[in-house]
């Protein structure tokens, strides 16, 4: 990182932002997933010394669904927020397997800090679902009150930062959102002069 003569770092410099620590109801989804798995395993067991002849077809579902579940979480993780970098042109929020989602800075109107007694309720969900957030919460919403939104984030338990576009807002959770708030506003006002 490229640092200035008062110690900060200069606005064409990268900064990479961690995200907040995922919210427990992720481990309850992952817990949701697998425990019906072992329970069905554990029948398949039951089926197979009661009647021989019934096990290769249980076994032949139980493939099935366990594929659907790690397809399911596969598109999940995919998708999920793992980092938010500021660079000269913009804001780039990397995903763990698919490309970034880029916010050009002249989008940005306003960027703000707030508080959410946990995720909205979606009307409408073009994102991750359940609504618990399997690994994170990430897509398009359309929300009460708030109209369309867009949510990169793993957590709805700490202050999320808000950036208010001229389309739609998004919603991030970096691990520490007044420093993220600080360093993106240095950067609008370096392009907006």
């Amino acid at each position: 990182m490229l640092v200035t003569g008062t110690g900060q770092p200069h606005p064409a410099a990268e900064e990479k932002f961690a995200l907040a620590p995922a919210d427990p109801e992720t481990t309850v989804a992952l817990l949701v997933l697998t425990v019906p798995l072992g329970v069905l395993s554990l029948v398949g067991v039951a089926v197979g010394v009661s009647d021989p002849a019934e096990l290769p077809g249980f076994f032949v579902v139980l493939c099935g669904i366990v594929l659907m579940t790690v397809l399911l979480m596969a598109v999940f993780f995919a998708f999920t927020p793992a980092a938010y970098i500021l660079d000269a042109q913009g804001i780039r929020i990397t995903r763990r397997l698919v490309r970034p989602v880029f916010v050009p800075y002249a989008l940005v109107k306003n960027v703000a800090t707030q508080r959410f007694a946990g995720p909205p309720f979606a009307i409408v969900r073009l994102g991750s679902y359940p609504p618990w957030g399997l690994f994170g919460y990430f897509g398009r919403f359309k929300v009460e009150r708030l109209g369309w939104i867009r949510v990169y984030a793993t957590s709805w338990k700490n202050e999320m930062v808000v950036l208010e576009t001229d389309r739609e807002p998004y919603f991030l959770s970096p691990a520490e959102p007044q420093r993220f708030c600080d360093a993106l506003r240095t950067r609008l006002c370096g392009t907006a002069a």
